[in-house]
């Protein structure tokens, strides 16, 4: 009698044929059948690789047999199974264990197979050993709980852990105790709230989230703010979190109160600034005492001819001719050394005092120099001294007050004379070189003593200034070039090999940028055609002012009115110079600048800069400078100066 199939269940057994042959070798997976009961049915090499049972061992027997007696008791298997039959699958990770007892951590899937009719048949298990991520798993947990257990025993550092947009989600003890937050207050805030409000309206905190991210790391010392609104002195490092993937997951930052620390060294310091500003005093005292004292008898002594010569005129009507033009000649030779002396002492006053005033315009340098060297040739012949006069063929020009560096070329071009002993030779060459047009003047005299070279270029010093002195004069006139040459945008250095082997002295002026800057119609007026120039002032009427005085010479202006809003622009607008004032609200200029000059390149950290300013003494010209700015403009300030300002920087290639 041939038994006869239903022709439906010819393709289901032949299906189920293909699978098993489809899945016999698979190693890495324990899959097998099971019957509506949930007893297995088939068994592949996975299976026997991860449970350790050989087919013929197990075929047959219940799924029970791999749960553990825990399991069992608590009805797993039977669950399994009735989710399983109810809902089509069923998912699970939990211990099983191998034929020798051992456990393993498993993922498995069980799903109900059913004949077309919907009659189930059995089930397809598939079972994963995962006991190597288990315990991987195991293990950073571990860590992890170490570390937890480990930040919350800090009481002396804030540590806690910011979101990729600068949101606490972890806070330490010691957190709670520098801060003043409890967990449950700050977590879900955004850490700016830990900054003064002049920092966070400056970006700051998102601005250091960015340099942590890209360069892995961001420290710095400064004030934050406690929960109370008292400021303490923080030591901080903000370090970024990545996954393997190198994604960008929050950031860990930890904070220490070095309050007591700052006061201390700003004790120090304060300490050391007032014995440094005694000496200093003293220092002042002593050389004003020289400088008076030098300044009576540079005084008196043409004074002394000058009356001495008159009484004798007044005094003796039948003077011969000779002696009546020599007593006149002396008095007027006289006269003028007065004249230069105070001169001097009043262009010092006005310089220091930002009070000068100057007309530039673009001119040739080979034209002052050839003035300058022509004046003293006479005073140079008298010493039997070659002078030689070196210039280019082509013209050089600058923008400068022709007057002003003609008064520096003869400054540096007389001391030499002055301190070069007979038939000693003087040159004094004009030259190019990078964009910058450089005046040398070099003697063979008495040169400079190695510990007086640093102080050549401050006033009133003279590297004699003993009553025995060879030479006369106040110890004014480098000073008076050091402070016309900055003026103009320039330099000016002194080199010496030392006493008795002269010197040499260079000046190192822009020269003119002939496609931005042209000279207007009217005689001494700066054209800036062509600049765009940021003007950052808080003062509407100030920032008015200076808006309409740069836009009548051609400049392309941009306004700020605070710090924050002038960082932004340089970032966006890239403009070719900045024109700054120092008080500033929510930042000064000066933070404003050290700000811009720690800011790549690319992005406009190099911009030159202008300080317009009502601080116009010597130390806060210093200052300025010492922050980043370009140069020092003194208010109230009159169009021309700022241009010559502005004009001086644009020559520069600080790209």
């Amino acid at each position: 009698m041939v038994r006869k199939t239903a022709p439906s269940t010819l393709p289901m057994a032949k299906a189920r044929e293909d699978f098993l042959r489809l899945v016999e070798h698979v190693e890495d997976y324990a899959i097998f059948l099971l019957d509506a009961d949930g007893r297995i049915a088939s068994w592949n090499v996975g299976a026997e690789c991860i449970k350790g049972y050989r087919a013929d061992e197990v075929v047959g027997q219940h799924l029970s047999r791999f749960y553990t007696p825990e399991d069992v008791a608590a009805g797993r298997p039977a669950h399994a199974l009735d989710v399983a039959r109810r809902e089509g699958v069923y998912r699970d990770e939990g211990w099983r264990l191998r034929k020798d007892g051992s456990r393993f951590w498993a993922s498995i899937v069980l799903n109900a197979l059913r004949e077309p009719d919907g009659t189930l048949i059995g089930f397809l298990k598939i079972t994963r050993d995962l006991t190597q991520r288990r315990e991987a798993e195991d293990k950073l947990r571990q860590s992890e709980e170490r570390f937890r257990l480990l930040v919350e025993a800090v009481t002396d550092y804030a540590v806690f852990m910011l979101d990729t947009s600068g949101h606490v989600v972890s806070w330490n003890p010691g957190a709670e105790r520098i801060k003043g937050y409890r967990a449950g207050e700050i977590i879900g805030s955004h850490f700016s709230r830990f900054y003064p409000d002049a920092d966070v309206k400056a970006g700051k905190p998102a601005r250091e989230l960015t340099i942590a991210a890209a360069e892995g790391r961001y420290e710095e010392e400064g004030w934050r703010v406690r929960k109370d609104g008292t400021l303490f002195w923080a030591s901080v490092i903000i370090t970024p979190l990545r996954d393997e993937g190198g994604r960008l997951r929050g950031f860990a930052k930890v904070t220490r109160d070095l309050t007591g620390r700052h006061e201390a060294e700003e004790q120090r310091l304060a300490l050391a600034r007032e014995q440094a500003a005694r000496v200093e005093a003293e220092k002042a005292n002593q050389i004003k005492d020289e400088f008076m004292a030098v300044l009576s008898h540079e005084l008196r002594t043409p004074l002394n001819a000058i009356v001495g010569w008159a009484q004798v005129i007044r005094s003796s009507p039948g003077l011969p001719a000779d002696q009546f033009q020599r007593g006149l000649d002396a008095i007027h030779r006289n006269a003028a050394v007065q004249a230069q002396i105070v001169g001097d002492v009043l262009d010092i006053s006005r310089i220091t005092t930002g009070k000068v005033r100057m007309s530039p315009r673009r001119v040739d340098a080979r034209e002052i120099v050839a003035a300058a060297a022509e004046t003293l040739r006479l005073a140079a012949e008298a010493k039997r001294l070659d002078l030689r006069a070196s210039t280019p063929g082509e013209p050089v020009f600058i923008w400068a007050d022709p007057d002003r560096i003609q008064q520096v070329v003869w400054n540096l071009l007389s001391n030499a004379v002055k301190f070069t002993p007979p038939a000693g030779r003087v040159e004094l060459t004009l030259a190019t070189r990078d964009a910058h047009a450089e005046i040398t003047v070099t003697d063979t005299g008495a040169g400079i003593r190695p510990e007086f070279l640093p102080h050549v270029f401050e006033s009133f010093r003279q590297a004699d200034s003993s009553s025995s002195r060879a030479h006369g004069g106040l110890g004014l006139g480098l000073a008076i070039v050091k402070q016309l040459v900055e003026l103009h945008g320039g330099e000016v250095e002194a080199h010496s090999e030392g006493q008795g082997r002269g010197a040499t002295l260079r000046v190192r002026l822009p020269l003119s940028p002939d496609e931005t800057i042209v000279p207007a119609r009217g005689p001494g007026a700066v054209r800036l055609d062509g600049v765009s120039v940021l003007v950052v002032e808080d003062n509407d009427d100030a920032r008015e002012l200076v808006t309409v005085m740069l836009g009548q010479l051609g400049a392309a202006v941009l306004c700020a009115s605070g710090a924050a809003e002038g960082l932004a622009l340089v970032r966006e607008k890239r403009p070719d110079v900045i024109v700054s004032d120092i008080e500033l609200p929510a930042g000064s200029g000066y933070e404003l600048m050290q700000m811009i000059r720690a800011m790549p390149p690319a992005i406009g950290g190099l911009t030159p800069a202008v300080a317009l300013t009502a601080y116009a003494r010597a130390e806060d010209r210093v200052r300025a400078l010492g922050a980043g700015f370009d140069a020092h403009v003194a208010k109230p300030a009159r169009s021309d100066e700022l241009a010559l300002a502005i004009a001086s920087l644009v020559g520069r290639d600080r790209r």
